[in-house]
């Protein structure tokens, strides 16, 4: 198994416990992909995935463990 930090931006947030503050360390399966961890989630809109700083992260991505994950959503304008 692996684990990786994630914080959750924005609307996000409410998806984890409201003492958790948007943060949380998940455990997955060996070879996880940026995908699986939404899935985990239950994240099933349109986001941005950023790993360790690096942003736009591709849902295929293959997680490392100790990754530090950010997940939020794009905000439209009018």
């Amino acid at each position: 198994q692996l684990q990786v930090s994630v914080h959750l931006r924005g609307v996000l947030r409410d998806l984890l416990a409201p003492g958790a503050k948007g943060q949380a360390t998940i455990r997955l399966k060996n070879d996880a992909t940026a995908g699986d961890l939404l899935n985990h989630l239950g994240i099933m809109r349109r986001v941005v995935v950023a790993v360790n700083d690096q942003p736009r992260i591709d849902a295929t991505y293959v997680l490392q463990d100790g990754d530090r994950v950010v997940i939020y959503t794009l905000v439209g304008g009018g």
